[in-house]
């Protein structure tokens, strides 16, 4: 278990015990030592950053299955979700800005410099978004409390076709291994954003089915119980009344499979196309108290089969994309988890079913 990840468990157990001088003295116990990171051009020779044992973000060419880590115009996130604490991929999150009603997509359009399909993402060691070929820079680390460390990368994205230029700032706190915090920033030559969102773009390789609200679940089988085609099943969004709020404020939707072993099904049978081999985890998206707008709402949309084939998703219907969608400002932050704790670890409820 990374230390970051530790002190976490600490963390827990507190409140589990209800002492709080007791979570005091732990966390500050195990906090002597400073967070095992992974930084590119110092721990590593690939674009890769995190927590070891927590949360961790790679772009092309790195990734967590090889093969030059899947499509290129992604973020890849991974977890320690396999046997033994060894990670794997969990999914993936693409850029998506909004301009005069036209989106972008980073995963899908041409690279204007090489012309292969995804824009290119890279890591700077500034704000400017200037690419330094062949250079991996290793983030910012610093402390931001007592025993408490903050890594910030910041990454370069090409310029769309809509028009819109970004970059994205990531940051992840030793405390909080499982979570990123994304902030998007418009370059000066961008044309104006509507939006610029952020999509957990692949739902279906752990089958995601339950949709975690303010007062119950939504399962996709429920939301689209007739869709039978091979592409996207429409968007339904939720708006922020509908959103979970935590005890310190914060507003949260998350994502779950609906199988207890997940690793036991191979969609393709006699292959491991499309296999996950982990535990179930619950994927969530959150806005920090304060940090959020009144038209903040989360948007879903699934598939029935998997992409770019035909064969259906083993039982049935899967939520695909998963996102937090609110209208751009400068200096927007977005925070990602991933995390093997249940969603009533953050106070969600199934109790009820919620009406789609």
């Amino acid at each position: 278990m990374g230390r970051g990840m530790a002190v976490a468990a600490r963390r827990w157990l507190c409140r589990r015990l209800g002492d709080v001088g007791l979570c005091s003295t732990l966390v500050l116990a195990g906090s002597v030592q400073p967070a095992e990171w992974v930084r590119a051009g110092l721990d590593t020779n690939q674009p890769v950053w995190g927590l070891r044992g927590g949360l961790q973000l790679a772009i092309y060419p790195a990734g967590f299955r090889g093969e030059a880590g899947g499509p290129r115009g992604l973020i890849r996130l991974g977890y320690p979700v396999l046997a033994g604490g060894r990670y794997d991929l969990v999914n993936f999150l693409a850029v998506e800005p909004v301009v005069g009603g036209r989106k972008g997509f980073s995963e899908l359009e041409f690279s204007r410099l090489d012309h292969a399909q995804g824009k290119r993402f890279w890591s700077i060691p500034a704000a400017p978004a200037i690419e330094t070929a062949g250079v991996l820079d290793s983030g910012r680390l610093r402390t931001v409390g007592p025993g408490v460390e903050e890594l910030a990368v910041c990454l370069g994205v090409e310029k769309f076709d809509n028009g819109a230029h970004v970059r994205v700032e990531v940051a992840q706190r030793s405390d909080v291994a499982e979570e990123i915090w994304l902030t998007i920033r418009a370059e000066p030559d961008s044309a104006p954003l509507e939006y610029c969102i952020f999509t957990a773009t692949m739902g279906n390789l752990v089958r995601t089915r339950q949709l975690w609200l303010q007062t119950g679940t939504v399962n996709s089988r429920e939301l689209y119980p007739h869709y039978r085609d091979t592409g996207f099943c429409p968007h339904t969004s939720f708006p922020l009344n509908r959103l979970h709020v935590t005890t310190a404020g914060d507003v949260m939707v998350a994502v779950t499979t609906d199988e207890k072993d997940p690793a036991s099904v191979f969609p393709f049978p006699g292959s491991r196309h499309w296999y996950y081999g982990g535990m179930p985890v619950t994927q969530y998206w959150k806005k920090p108290k304060g940090a959020y707008r009144a038209d903040l709402h989360a948007a879903v949309n699934a598939r029935y089969t998997y992409w770019q084939s035909r064969q259906p998703i083993p039982g049935g219907v899967a939520f695909e994309n998963f996102e937090l969608r609110e209208r751009f400002f400068p200096g927007q932050t977005f925070v990602f988890g991933i995390t093997t704790n249940a969603p009533s670890h953050f106070g969600f409820t199934s109790v009820s079913k919620v009406e789609p």
